[in-house]
């Protein structure tokens, strides 16, 4: 596997351009490479999602010790 393909397609999130975008990363933050505005890892819709899977994902390991 090489690395620098997976580093070269990554994206994140832009609320500017509210899509996922290629990014510039600095020591503390990430840029859009179209705007240059601040980039997050999730939209607020894929981030609930997220949090819900994990969610979902501990009671059911939590449900099968308990049985």
């Amino acid at each position: 596997m090489n690395p620098s393909v997976h580093y070269y397609n990554a994206k994140k999130y832009c609320p500017s351009c509210r899509d996922y975008v290629r990014y510039l990363q600095s020591i503390d933050s990430s840029f859009c490479v179209e705007c240059g505005s601040k980039v997050r890892l999730f939209s607020t819709a894929d981030k609930k999602a997220f949090l819900d899977g994990l969610k979902a994902d501990k009671a059911a390991k939590k449900d099968k010790r308990v049985s």
